[in-house]
């Protein structure tokens, strides 16, 4: 089955001065109808700027984003304005995604009217059913961000980017702002909308577990190059990165005697205004040789589709 979409040496400069910073460098990725993939990393990775850049939210600085084989790299006007229809993103903080002025109903409304969608009592039913299918009430449709709770708002956020029926979601954090037990209640939705809708997702998070609830496949970013990248079961059963070990085993275990071992990661990460030559992670890494300091590790093919940017 051809990917939905797929990104090819996706690439996001960003001038500082007149320095250029490499906020996204080589990304490359595809997401299968009905497949969610995860993508984690440490904050200021280039994961958020990923999306953005896949979307057209940003203009990348270099590579190709297809989508259904439509380059969107190459759209314009338009012809971009057709396909945003069919690709959506739910923001982290619906406190700043949503408009404190809008209404639920004129929320929901504006993609609908914006695309064309429904008009009248089309348009009512397809609102009524949305409200349904994030699991709140119809009667809600006239209320404002300030009367809803914070999971409330979030759902809402999801209706606004499911209601126009698109093959692409990306999720930047949507449960970060949430407490658990709404966290879960939001999961649980959206993983029932994409089997009944057959999305593909990109979800963006620093909660492991609900990555590996939700997703088949992760790729992992480190200084805007994904540095592993294969299935869920793989990557959180055999991590081949240093990195990704490192993050795997900050991961709270719920059970107060389990004792296990975490690796501790020492100094900071290398400046986007100076990257290393050679590995980007060689002054962090327990495991480096002198020869990882010379140039990138190539991602190589460690099996089972498991991929890792790492020397042998």
């Amino acid at each position: 089955m051809a990917p939905v979409i797929r990104v090819e040496d996706l690439c996001k400069a960003f001038r500082e001065g007149k320095a250029q910073i490499w906020a996204v460098n080589g990304v490359g990725l595809d997401i299968s109808a009905g497949e969610a993939v995860g993508l984690v990393g440490e904050s200021g990775c280039g994961k958020t700027t990923t999306a953005r850049c896949m979307l057209r939210l940003l203009e990348p600085t270099k590579g190709r984003v297809l989508f259904q084989d439509l380059d969107l790299t190459r759209l314009n006007g338009g012809e971009l304005r057709r396909q945003r229809r069919y690709m959506q993103m739910v923001f982290q903080d619906p406190n700043t995604s949503l408009n404190p002025r809008f209404s639920v109903r004129r929320t929901l409304e504006e993609p609908l009217k914006l695309h064309g969608l429904a008009r009248g009592k089309e348009l009512e039913a397809r609102l009524r059913e949305t409200m349904l299918r994030v699991n709140l009430e119809p009667q809600m449709l006239d209320r404002y961000p300030h009367q809803l709770s914070g999971g409330q708002k979030q759902r809402v956020g999801v209706a606004r980017a499911i209601i126009t029926e698109p093959r692409f979601v990306a999720l930047d954090e949507p449960t970060s702002s949430l407490d658990m037990s709404i966290r879960i209640q939001l999961l649980s939705l959206l993983q029932r909308l994409q089997q009944e809708l057959g999305m593909a997702y990109l979800f963006i998070s620093h909660d492991l577990s609900a990555v590996r609830f939700l997703c088949s496949r992760i790729f992992v970013m480190y200084l805007g190059r994904v540095i592993e990248a294969g299935p869920a079961d793989e990557i959180f059963n055999h991590p081949a990165h240093p990195y990704t070990q490192a993050l795997l085993s900050a991961i709270p275990i719920p059970d107060p005697t389990s004792k296990r071992s975490r690796i501790l990661l020492e100094g900071e990460p290398p400046s986007l205004f100076n990257l290393p030559k050679g590995c980007s992670f060689y002054d962090r890494c327990k495991q480096r040789k002198p020869g990882c300091g010379e140039g990138p590790p190539p991602l190589r093919d460690a099996g089972d589709g498991h991929y890792v940017s790492c020397f042998e």
